[in-house]
């Protein structure tokens, strides 16, 4: 509940200061500004019930096209919220120092009149530049659309590992994560995901969580074509937090049926040119407060693993990073992050996270961060493209 509350006030916030900002003072009719706040009403309606509507009624004819219109709108709000903020405070600033000008210049000269903004005046600059936020907002939102529908780039990316036997240099192991299969996310964009991965032929396929946002009995028939991703080392699941927001155990089963072997705190060991490597997995970081049992525990999955190997940890978060350096991972694959996926929100997701993309190394351990195979919430992305990575072993 106290969830929801949150929630709802964000988007009533988001939402009101865009039309107390643009609406509020246009220099239009009546009839007009009652238009807009209707739109903008409407936009504000369409956001909860398509939340509303994936849980309730997931298969309605009218659940998808409510979706797409809510988060569309939803994206384009919360790229002009930040816009408008950023022009109030260049407004503000601008103010005061105008304020400050004016006053010493009375203290040169007390009798000049030294009205530098009138009220005309700052409404035309207000007007002004909100019909400048909007097209650049607007014109945004159409690009971070284009650019999160296209099917994602193949990212590829030498990872160097001291020790990594000869039978293992140049094992390609292809990543997808953040999938995020939902009411935007469907069976054509999986299916082109998975022609893509399949013409790379991988020697390995891993998944590193969040595979959907919905429940399986809803969203299953969306996710079949991953069984036709082929590799011949096999392909490896860890769940990511959505799993647990939408069922743990029945997308668990899911995802066997599709071909791939879950690892829950759990290893493997995997064979090639009479060499050996530990490819391990855990669950998401925070699954202990949905699932206690699922607790992520990199010990664990590495518990009675061969020494002297080199070790693959998969994790959905990169917060898993400092637990997993400490149970002696040479390799970290994670995603969650999504790059940050539209701009300028980017620049919260290292707030949380250690690190927000690419390669990187953590003491002894490396780490990989994918950027996301789909997305998540409005169908945008800018400054953070999607990717298929394909990582290469490479010996040191």
């Amino acid at each position: 509940m106290g969830f929801v509350i949150v929630a709802i006030s964000t988007l009533t916030l988001i939402y009101g200061l865009v039309g107390i900002r643009i609406i509020r003072p246009a220099k239009v009719g009546l009839k007009w500004k009652i238009l807009l706040w209707s739109v903008l009403l409407a936009f504000y309606t369409a956001i909860i019930l398509a939340i509303v509507l994936r849980f309730k009624a997931p298969h309605s004819p009218v659940t998808i096209p409510i979706f797409w219109f809510g988060f569309v709108s939803f994206g384009f709000l919360t790229l002009t919220f930040p816009f408008l903020l950023f022009r109030d405070v260049v407004l503000l600033i601008s103010a005061w120092v105008r304020a400050l000008v004016a006053w010493a210049r009375r203290m040169v000269s007390p009798s000049r009149n030294l009205d530098l903004e009138s009220p005309p005046r700052r409404q035309f600059l207000v007007n002004t530049s909100n019909l400048a936020v909007l097209g650049v907002t607007g014109s945004l939102t159409g690009y971070g659309l284009v650019e999160a529908r296209r099917t994602p780039e193949v990212v590829d990316i030498d990872v160097h590992l001291e020790n990594l036997p000869a039978g293992f240099d140049g094992f390609r192991i292809l990543q997808i994560t953040d999938l995020h299969v939902s009411m935007t996310i469907r069976r054509d964009y999986v299916q082109a995901v998975v022609d893509k991965a399949n013409t790379q032929s991988p020697d390995m396929i891993v998944m590193t969580g969040d595979l959907a946002d919905g429940s399986m009995m809803d969203l299953r028939s969306e996710t079949v074509p991953l069984f036709g991703l082929q590799a011949n080392f096999g392909k490896y699941f860890v769940t990511g937090n959505h799993e647990y927001y939408s069922g743990v155990e029945p997308w668990l089963s899911e995802v066997a049926s599709l071909g791939f072997i879950p690892l829950i705190n759990s290893h493997r060991i995997i064979g090639r040119n009479g060499a050996e490597i530990v490819l391990a997995g855990v669950t998401d970081y925070r699954a202990s407060r949905i699932v206690p049992q699922h607790a992520s525990d990199p010990e664990a999955a590495l518990a009675d693993a061969p020494e002297n190997r080199i070790k693959i940890i998969l994790a959905h978060q990169p917060k898993s990073v400092f637990q997993a350096a400490g149970a002696g991972a040479d390799l970290l694959i994670s995603g969650h992050t999504h790059g940050g996926q539209y701009f300028p929100w980017n620049y919260m997701v290292s707030l949380d996270q250690p690190y927000v993309h690419g390669l990187h190394r953590h003491g002894k351990t490396q780490i990989y961060v994918s950027r996301g195979t789909g997305y998540w919430g409005p169908p945008m992305r800018i400054g953070a493209p999607s990717e298929i990575t394909v990582l290469r072993l490479v010996r040191e």
